[in-house]
């Protein structure tokens, strides 16, 4: 008869590729949720009493206090909306567009974007306010 003696050592390891899965899940996630998350642009909005909850617009213009407009996040001159707009609208998007404005842009300056749109097409123009807090303060 032949006797063994000699044992096997296995080594004890842990196994890692549940959590490097894990981790890339989580990677995953947070890249996409960055993308489709809306950059914030700091704007001091003008308040009104009247204002009303809408949903998010496919078609954004955003003019900062400078008077720099951002066509859906993207800045464009005065002279590049109207084109861009058409461009936009003749892929089939509704023929909305929403006016974000700080309230030390002129008025001159909204109209001319206003202008550029109703140009381009824009059937429904909406300007975004913050709803006036009608609290009076102590």
């Amino acid at each position: 008869m032949i006797a063994f003696d000699e044992h096997v050592h296995r080594k004890s390891a842990l196994d890692l590729t549940p959590l490097i899965d894990v981790v890339f899940l989580l990677l995953i996630f947070f890249l996409l949720t960055s993308i489709y998350a809306k950059p914030s642009i700091p704007l001091d909005l003008p308040e009104a009493e009247t204002a009303k909850t809408a949903r998010e617009p496919e078609v954004s213009v955003a003019i900062r206090p400078d008077g720099a407009l951002l066509l859906n996040d993207r800045e464009v001159s005065l002279a590049e909306l109207h084109p861009a707009l058409e461009g936009i609208y003749a892929e089939g998007r509704t023929k909305e567009i929403s006016i974000v404005s700080d309230r030390k842009v002129p008025f001159g300056r909204v109209v001319e974007v206003m202008d550029a749109a109703r140009r381009a097409g824009a059937e429904t123009i909406a300007i975004v306010t913050e709803r006036k807090n009608t609290e009076r303060k102590k």
